[in-house]
């Protein structure tokens, strides 16, 4: 059974998720995100961007996008099946899905892909990150030339990679305040570094588009 304690970490990392770049918490293709088209586009980004990164020849980056489109699929049809129509989502619910679907994505490409390369690709595509979703789409939408666009990717990458850090290092620390801000603050440098490579007109897009209603940005 839950404690107090662990339900108030909990909410806690969920807040973060929200002001960084949260775990999955809305099967694809429901409510006001992308079409089950465009989702699949990004998970493809997502993974050749982490591909990239790792040097994998085609082969293993081929079997990487089929097994996290894959794995992608089975974490949203697991959400679905635990949340009820009407009702408020429970997070504890869903953060043990979420674990537990990135546990078996993480075995599958251990298949494939050695330990320092599984472990980047369990601390990127093993969040199952659907601000990262609406990011890459962004990107993607500006018709980007491609070294710029491959460089704007990674720099998303990073940005995952570093708010997943973050949310396990402010786990149970109870400090909401600091969690918030420190996501604030990973967020202004990567609009900083995107600054590099974006025009004003893009960058503006790209606040636009990938901001969190309430105003916040993950």
């Amino acid at each position: 059974m839950s404690t107090p304690k662990s339900i108030l970490a909990l909410a806690l990392a969920v807040a973060l998720l929200s002001v960084c770049a949260g775990v999955s918490a809305q099967p694809a293709g429901r409510g006001d995100g992308p079409s089950p088209e465009l989702m699949a586009k990004a998970q493809t980004l997502e993974a050749e961007t982490v591909a990239a990164s790792l040097s994998l020849p085609a082969e293993k980056s081929a079997k990487l996008v089929a097994a996290y489109k894959a794995a992608r699929e089975s974490h949203s049809a697991a959400l679905r099946a635990k949340q009820t129509p009407g009702e408020r989502p429970d997070y504890q619910v869903m953060r043990e899905v979420t674990e537990a679907e990135s546990a078996k994505f993480e075995a599958a490409v251990k298949e494939f892909l050695g330990a320092d390369e599984t472990a980047k690709v369990a601390a990127t595509l093993g969040t199952f990150n659907r601000r990262w979703d609406r990011m890459v789409l962004t990107l993607d939408g500006m018709n980007l030339e491609e070294k710029p666009k491959a460089e704007a990717m990674k720099l998303v990458m990073n940005h995952v990679e570093e708010s997943g850090k973050a949310l396990r290092a402010a786990g149970g620390s109870g400090d909401f305040q600091a969690m918030r801000e420190q996501g604030e603050k990973l967020r202004e440098k990567l609009d900083a570094e995107l600054a590099k490579i974006l025009s004003a007109e893009q960058l503006t897009k790209w606040k636009s588009e990938t901001a969190m209603r309430g105003g916040r940005r993950g």
